[in-house]
């Protein structure tokens, strides 16, 4: 018997150990060496086993009233602990969810900015050789309106010397001009042919007036001279016309080419403000999902890290709570095995 009762004490110092590595508050007054002396020295003074039965279902009762009390605190921690972490993993979930919607958006925002930007200059760059040929459409039209001005002033010279050569052939058919304005009005006739570059109509014409001092008839080489004169003009005048329309036919054509560069001007420039406008809205996209990417990060980690300290702190929960119990447990083993002691002891005292 006394055996026994050694190896009781043992497995109780041995449970009184477990109960210092996992302290509770709930049985600090109550020890399992306390009622194996109180036993023994009951068994040694022969008391009725009902009166052992009795501190030993006493101690059950503290032992079961406390395991209670504990799986009633560790429910609730288990409660609260299952809640944070539910909680922090759905709010981990949502940052990630947020997360992967803005790096989708900031792919695409700069996919999209980059090829804005290269259209972007792509429509600079044409836009500027529209603007040139406009340029120089205005240059070309400038120096062709100079040039048909210089032209009209040559016809008009030209009509008015033609003029003058047959008012001056008219008098030689008189009698009444000179040689000297004979020779005057030579010259500016071929000054007329070559400013008009009519060299050959006007050879003719030139030619007679020059031989009109010379003819025997210097009547009747007047009237011929002035019929040669008067064919010139018309020549002249219809060269003129044509000079004109030709002008008229070539500023149609220039206003029309500058109106479809204009056009094509207009379109580029409104394409321009598009795509600035487009290139500023996708940056502002990139900076507000950067700023989104950066928060939802920042949630993840914050909530990550608290999502690990729940699960460490509710480990420890489970750890004490189940080392405690088997702690209790072995109490209980303990009594039981201490009352079926008693029980024989008290038989084999009678």
């Amino acid at each position: 018997m006394k055996i026994a009762f050694t190896i009781l004490v043992v497995l109780a110092i041995s449970n009184a150990s477990l109960m210092q590595k996992y302290p509770l508050q709930y049985g600090g007054k109550r020890s399992i060496m306390n009622i194996m002396v109180e036993v023994e020295n009951k068994l040694k003074t022969h008391s009725p086993l009902d009166s052992i039965k009795g501190i030993l279902n006493s101690f059950k009762s503290a032992v079961a009233q406390e395991q209670g009390g504990h799986d009633d605190v560790y429910n609730a921690q288990k409660t609260e602990c299952d809640s944070e972490i539910s909680y922090r993993k759905l709010e981990v979930e949502d940052a990630n969810g947020k997360l992967k919607i803005a790096n989708g958006i900031l792919k695409t925002a700069t996919i999209l900015l980059k090829k804005t930007q290269a259209t972007l200059g792509e429509t600079e760059n044409i836009l500027n050789t529209v603007s040139l040929h406009i340029g120089l459409i205005n240059d070309a039209r400038k120096e062709d309106t100079q040039s048909y001005n210089r032209g009209a002033v040559s016809f008009n010279d030209a009509i008015n010397a033609i003029d003058d050569s047959i008012d001056l052939a008219t008098a030689l058919a008189k009698g009444k001009a000179s040689l000297v304005q004979v020779a005057e009005m030579t010259t500016k006739l071929m000054k007329s042919a070559i400013a008009t570059k009519m060299n050959k109509t006007f050879m003719q014409a030139i030619g007679a007036l020059a031989q009109i001092t010379q003819e025997e008839d210097s009547e009747g080489a007047a009237e011929r001279l002035v019929q040669l004169l008067q064919t010139l003009r018309n020549t002249v005048e219809e060269a003129w016309a044509s000079y004109t329309a030709d002008n008229t036919t070539a500023l149609g054509l220039f206003a029309q080419q500058k109106d479809l560069y204009l056009s094509s001007q207009a379109r580029l420039d409104d394409a321009k403000t598009h795509l600035s406008s487009k290139a500023e809205n996708l940056q502002g996209t990139i900076s507000t999902q950067t700023a989104v990417a950066q928060a939802a990060t920042n949630k993840r980690q914050r909530n990550q890290t608290l999502w690990d300290d729940a699960a460490d702190l509710c480990h420890s929960f489970d750890v004490e709570y189940e080392a405690v119990t088997a702690g209790r447990r072995q109490e209980l083993v303990l009594v039981n095995e201490l009352e079926r002691l008693a029980t024989r002891r008290a038989a084999e005292q009678q």
